[in-house]
């Protein structure tokens, strides 16, 4: 019997020994991949905007965390309302771990939306972590003179908008159609910088996106009364303005009300990371453990706190779940956006 128990005990020591090994191993063919190498960060977006900002930040605590300790950097490739980037990161830019994107949240939705131009899957992609919850809203500048979502159904309103794919111009057309207002979205800027620069000279009255943004990028505007928001596109409350009502509140008929939250349910991929759909697994595993330990990081906390970006850290598998939520989205209501948005059906 001892003898028995004996082997039994050796054969469990010699298993895990084994795995020990095999991960050490791993570990170790990381690091060697990552050692002296550039990780490219391909931001959907022009420069100066939210997704710019979050990954200058992270760069730092990605660095430290991730095996090898590469260089982190950020390549901006906005077009086509995060289109282009998606489609690179899919379809053109090398598989091996050393390319990963933050897209636009809007992005999984538009693969269920239009009929040319796609060429990603959003559900192969593979989510890394969020740094945030976003919140989009209607935002005015003061000069426009609209207080409320009752005024811009009595006059025009100009927003920026940086392309048909972006929800700068997809929720403000919806909103339109469900509401009746009478939102003018102002095509080609490239970015939320962009709109800002255009926002500031009065070629256009404000936008629909992320409203936090401001409170970083546009400090000032925020301080100053400058800007505001009439009306949030989210499952809650804005946290700096709980009085801005949700335009899901809004909405009575059920099949409006289906797609509206599509939308509002989509800030929790508002701002994530993710890689190419055939990165190797344990360089997978490798990134995701580094964005975990860089949201836990004291240091980069304190940062975003100094910086006043808010700080809501979301995990890789509510990413994936969130997307994968938007993939089976009854094929009813993607027909029934798309006819509202005038696009094509397939």
């Amino acid at each position: 019997m001892l003898n028995t128990i004996s082997r039994l005990a050796a054969s469990a020591a010699a298993l895990a020994a084994s795995m020990l090994a095999a991960q050490t191993a791993s570990a170790d063919a990381v690091a060697d991949f990552y050692k002296g190498r550039n990780v490219t960060i391909v931001v959907a977006a022009g420069p100066g905007g939210g997704h710019s900002v979050y990954s200058q930040l992270l760069a730092p605590g990605l660095q430290k965390y991730t095996p090898g300790n590469p260089n982190f950097i950020i390549q901006n490739m906005g077009g086509a309302g995060g289109t282009k980037a998606a489609n690179y990161l899919s379809t053109a830019a090398p598989q091996d771990g050393s390319y990963i994107g933050i897209l636009l949240q809007d992005t999984p939705l538009a693969a269920r939306l239009r009929a040319t131009g796609i060429k990603y899957d959003p559900s192969k992609f593979h989510y890394l972590g969020g740094a945030e919850i976003t919140r989009s809203a209607f935002v005015m500048m003061k000069h426009s003179g609209i207080k409320s979502l009752e005024d811009a159904k009595k006059k025009e309103v100009l927003l920026g908008s940086s392309g048909k794919g972006s929800q700068t111009f997809i929720v403000p057309t919806l909103v339109n159609s469900v509401l009746g207002t009478k939102f003018k979205p102002i095509m080609g800027y490239q970015g939320m910088g962009a709109i800002y620069l255009a926002m500031e000279r009065a070629e256009v009255q404000g936008f629909q996106s992320v409203w936090s943004a401001l409170s970083y990028i546009k400090p000032d505007w925020v301080a100053k009364g400058d800007v505001y928001p009439i009306a949030a596109m989210s499952l809650d409350k804005l946290p700096d303005r709980p009085d801005v009502p949700l335009i899901i509140d809004l909405i009575t008929d059920p099949k409006d009300k289906e797609i509206v939250e599509l939308f509002s349910g989509s800030g929790v991929i508002g701002r994530c990371w993710l890689a190419p759909p055939d990165i190797p697994k344990d360089r997978l595993a490798a990134l995701i453990a580094a964005f975990d330990k860089t949201f836990a990081d004291p240091e980069i906390i304190a940062q975003a706190k100094k910086r006043k970006l808010p700080w809501e850290p979301v995990s890789a598998k509510q990413l994936q779940d969130q997307v994968q939520r938007i993939v089976d989205a009854d094929a009813g209501t993607i027909t029934r956006l798309r006819g509202i948005l005038g696009i094509a059906q397939n």
